[in-house]
């Protein structure tokens, strides 16, 4: 009987603890919620973020780009100030005057577009100080290549004619001359594609992560497409020519002609002639004691892609 007695004891007090808490709660909540339906007038120190900065300058780093804010608001508009840090924008195009070696932020110029910053439940008291100096140092322009990091392979009989390239094949770098001579090119990001066998085009983003923040980029990411198509090979004999033979000297050579063997897609197939190519034995390059010219070509049909020779040397004699 003692321990049901405990027990109903227990709960009493526990409910009377959990009561006093709920009220405590409750009590709090009011006075918090009067404190910040109240209005109060503070000043709070904004950071200056600039905007619209002039690609031909990079704004130096100083502390002293801050403004002394003071503002007039109800309890609940101060909360995220002080949960973040502020900020408050200063724009380049509008509020700033180019002043000898440097840029001037003043307060009569400025004031309204800071105003604009802050809602209507914001009264914008003041702003400190009355001008702010921005010093600067003049960028330069250079332009670097795009390498993409692309493996590619493709499905039996598909390739393609063009050289992989981006669009664009090169970005602008806007920054210290100092930081851009120690950058040649900028690469993709690594992108490996299998089996293709059709058009593909995407978006490939560049990898930045070398790049110093100081530097601007034209762009951040770069088009990529490949026209793929069916190929096939094709063969065709085409005539050796020599060149350079002193005019006292008569050679005979063998073979006459040499068949190439190149590939191409179908639809250039039937567009591709013997006379598109040229094959030529230059005496000059003979080496002493030689009894072989070798063929090179000089022309190739730009719808093949890969030619290959069936002869790397050309017999001859001299007759006199």
């Amino acid at each position: 009987m003692s321990t049901i007695k405990s027990k109903i004891l227990t709960a009493i007090q526990s409910r009377k603890i959990n009561i006093f808490f709920l009220f405590f709660v409750l009590a709090f909540a009011i006075l918090v919620l009067t404190k910040l339906s109240k209005t109060y007038t503070n000043t709070l120190v904004f950071t200056v973020v600039p905007k619209n900065i002039p690609e031909e300058i990079i704004i130096l780093n100083d502390s002293s780009h801050q403004l002394n804010v003071t503002l007039k608001a109800q309890g609940f508009k101060w909360l995220k100030y002080y949960l973040n840090p502020p900020q408050i924008m200063v724009d380049f195009k509008t509020d700033v005057t180019k002043v000898d070696s440097t840029y001037v932020w003043s307060r009569a110029q400025g004031f309204s577009n800071i105003n604009e910053q802050f809602s209507k439940e914001i009264a914008l008291e003041s702003v400190n100080p009355e001008q702010l100096i921005f010093f600067y140092d003049e960028n330069a322009v250079k332009y670097v290549p795009v390498q993409p990091q692309i493996k590619l392979s493709f499905s039996p009989g598909y390739d393609i004619m063009e050289t992989v390239a981006t669009n664009p094949d090169s970005i602008k770098l806007i920054g210290p001359e100092s930081l851009l001579k120690k950058i040649a090119y900028v690469k993709t990001r690594k992108l490996e594609l299998k089996d293709l066998n059709k058009r593909y085009s995407e978006l490939l983003p560049l990898n930045l992560d070398s790049i110093h923040p100081k530097i601007k980029v034209s762009e951040k990411a770069v088009g990529l497409s490949l026209d793929v198509k069916k190929f096939t090979e094709g063969t065709k004999e085409i005539p050796v020519e020599v060149i350079n033979v002193p005019k006292h000297k008569t050679l005979k050579y063998f073979p006459k002609s040499i068949i190439i063997t190149y590939y191409t897609s179908l639809e250039n197939f039937n567009a591709i002639k013997k006379t598109d190519f040229r094959i030529v034995c230059n005496y000059a390059d003979l080496k002493e004691n030689s009894t072989f010219l070798t063929p090179k070509l000089t022309k190739v049909s730009e719808k093949a892609k890969t030619v290959r020779l069936h002869h790397e040397k050309v017999e001859f004699i001299i007759t006199q």
